[in-house]
């Protein structure tokens, strides 16, 4: 069986999705970053955003999800609403924005890191309960995440399998 080019790259999206969302998980753990450790899921994932076709916006945010799972204790079907959410809001902003633009890959990064961890928030207060989550601590997480993206978000498209997800022309 021969794989294509495209879908091989889809598989090898998975790879590097799994591999940030552990790294993230690894960081988290110590004491250092804590709540202010980037989301480098979020960051691959803005990053690709901006230089996949239009059509794959929305299996990319399925990926994004689906790998993000596998290290969470949060509803799977949480996570995939909030970034199936980006994804959308990057499609809508896609006639404004050009996504690989280094500042607006990073402010939409830092949108998508502290929308999603409020809306999981939201989500496990509605669960169990107890006091309403606040913006407040996400605050550095959303400053990372930027940075991060800022640092790191345009080796997205570069990394090794990755270039036949890669548009050729502007989305339409």
């Amino acid at each position: 069986m021969i794989l294509r080019p495209r879908n091989a790259a889809w598989l090898i999206a998975v790879v590097w999705f799994v591999w940030v969302h552990a790294a993230q998980e690894l960081l988290g753990r110590h004491e250092v970053f804590g709540l202010a450790t980037p989301d480098f899921g979020m960051v691959l994932f803005v990053g690709l955003l901006g230089a996949v076709k239009k059509n794959d916006v929305f299996p990319l945010a399925l990926l994004a999800a689906v790998s993000r799972k596998g290290f969470s204790v949060d509803p799977g079907i949480a996570i995939l609403g909030g970034f199936l959410a980006l994804a959308w809001l990057a499609v809508l902003l896609r006639e404004l924005v050009e996504l690989t633009n280094p500042l607006w890959r990073a402010v939409l990064t830092a949108a998508g890191a502290m929308g999603l961890a409020f809306w999981l928030e939201l989500v496990r207060y509605a669960r169990t309960g107890g006091a309403l989550p606040h913006l407040d601590p996400l605050l550095p997480l959303a400053f990372t995440s930027a940075l991060g993206a800022l640092a790191l978000g345009g080796f997205a498209i570069r990394l090794p399998g990755l270039t036949p997800l890669r548009r050729r022309q502007a989305w339409s």
